[in-house]
């Protein structure tokens, strides 16, 4: 939930961003974009190093300031550090849905609101986010498909340690199953997350057939 929301601002600020023209404007949305054509199980190697105590973010940068944080072995820090990789790899993606959304908004709104005299907050509010509303909504709901479907960066980076901290569902059933040979528990659990999966899809079915019809 807190990898969603934070996803949802920060795509939504760099859209806003990137939906003015600037020098350089492609290798920075292209540079942001990278990580979503990334393969998740390159990614958490990389990244565990990274996290690691003589890794990149642990030794060489953050002890020149006396810092020195436990990224994949607390169980208080290691579940923000899934968020953190998780923010850095899907922003991306949902940045090129919301710009495609901002795209959709009739220029026409905007040029009788500057007539009118509004400013760009207000036309922010008053127009750009009323009319991206199912935008939004189909990023919530893709991001949670995709929160319940992540896998390969928790087991990859710490199978889903230290205590239990950063085990989500597909690793509880991978586990259950080929670890403890829990057959019967990891089928139950399977089938909560396929209905799980199949209400989230059966709303972002109904988004897409309402934008449709739009």
């Amino acid at each position: 939930i807190v990898s969603i929301f934070i996803i949802i601002i920060l795509a939504f600020i760099l859209s806003l961003i990137f939906e003015k023209s600037f020098n350089l404007k492609e290798f920075f949305q292209s540079s942001i974009f990278l990580p979503v054509i990334l393969t998740m199980v390159s990614i958490a190697v990389v990244w565990q190093f990274m996290f690691q105590s003589t890794g990149i973010l642990s030794n060489l940068f953050l002890e020149l300031f006396g810092v020195k944080i436990k990224w994949l072995t607390s169980t208080k820090i290691a579940p923000y550090s899934m968020i953190l990789v998780n923010i850095w790899k899907m922003t991306g993606y949902y940045m090129i849905i919301f710009i495609a959304g901002l795209l959709s908004v009739p220029n026409t709104f905007y040029e009788a609101a500057r007539v009118d005299g509004a400013n760009y907050f207000q036309r922010l509010f008053y127009i750009t986010l009323p009319q991206m509303k199912n935008t939004f909504i189909l990023v919530f709901v893709s991001g949670v498909i995709f929160s319940f479907a992540s896998f390969p960066q928790q087991y990859v980076m710490t199978e889903g340690g230290p205590g239990r901290s950063t085990e989500v569902l597909a690793v509880l059933i991978y586990k259950q199953a080929f670890e403890f040979t829990k057959f019967g528990y990891s089928s139950a659990i399977s089938v909560a997350f396929f209905v799980s999966l199949l209400f989230f899809s059966i709303i972002q079915l109904k988004i897409f057939k309402s934008e449709s019809n739009v």
